[in-house]
């Protein structure tokens, strides 16, 4: 699946939104605490630095490696090292990452509705980064390239942070976070999901292609970056068709929704 088709939904996205006349007073669907969620915000981020710093010391350079120790569904994709759809698979990310803000704002302006889906899509972003961060140096686990012997990629750490895949999770989080405050704000349920699902396949396909992850890193990033796309802007919600909410259960807490 090409990139290209990624950019015309996000181009649809962008001709598909209200004009600026039509939100002159928008709709403010998300509850933000500077404090608490500028905390999680910055506590996230950290956790995604940290380790990076010190990924010298955490990462564990074991190849060359046995293509044997990995299971049969993914070993097909040791070969493939196309540098055109890693190349392509940046583009994605980057279209994923700016596209939702862009087109917001335009609609919105500088106004305080923009400013709050902005943070929550900041804390979206933040929290699947920290979570990807935290799977990738527990698992450790080597991209397709070093399993080939690459000696480039043999003593680069980053090359034993196959799992889960970081540009999946980032793009579906991204891509679901923008489709739960559209549906919020508007009422949308097809589009914004077809563009999720769409820039999802697309970057975990080039990614594979690429030969930078095995085809369930990209299925769990999938996952994963759809969940917390959920339950962040969830969580925030104001109201409306579908909210999260943490309750108490037993001896603790249960995150409990309506759709």
């Amino acid at each position: 699946m090409k990139s290209w088709a990624v950019v015309a939904l996000a181009a649809a996205v962008i001709v598909s939104a209200p004009s600026p006349a039509a939100a002159a007073h928008p709709a403010e669907v998300f509850r933000v605490d500077p404090l608490v969620d500028g905390a999680i915000v910055a506590g996230a981020g950290l956790a995604n630095l940290v380790p990076w710093l010190l990924e010298d010391r955490i990462i564990d350079l074991r190849c060359p490696c046995d293509e044997g120790e990995v299971n049969p569904l993914d070993r097909w994709a040791i070969g493939l090292h196309s540098d055109a759809a890693a190349h392509a698979s940046q583009a994605t990310l980057f279209l994923a990452l700016l596209a939702p803000p862009l087109a917001d704002w335009a609609v919105l302006g500088g106004s305080r509705a923009f400013l709050q889906d902005l943070t929550v899509f900041a804390e979206t972003l933040a929290v699947s980064g920290a979570l990807t961060t935290l799977a990738k140096y527990t698992s450790q686990r080597p991209i397709p390239r070093a399993y080939e012997g690459q000696p480039a990629y043999l003593r680069e750490p980053g090359s034993y942070r196959a799992f889960w895949s970081g540009h999946t999770s980032a793009t579906v989080a991204a891509l679901t976070d923008a489709a739960w405050t559209i549906r919020l704000r508007y009422g949308e349920r097809r589009w914004p999901w077809l563009v999720a699902a769409v820039g999802g396949a697309s970057v975990g396909v080039e990614r594979v292609w690429g030969g930078h992850h095995f085809p369930t890193d990209v299925v769990v990033g999938f996952v994963a970056g759809a969940a917390v796309g959920t339950a962040v802007p969830l969580l925030h919600a104001r109201g409306g068709p579908a909210r999260l909410a943490l309750a108490p259960l037993g001896g603790g807490l249960a995150l409990v929704g309506r759709f």
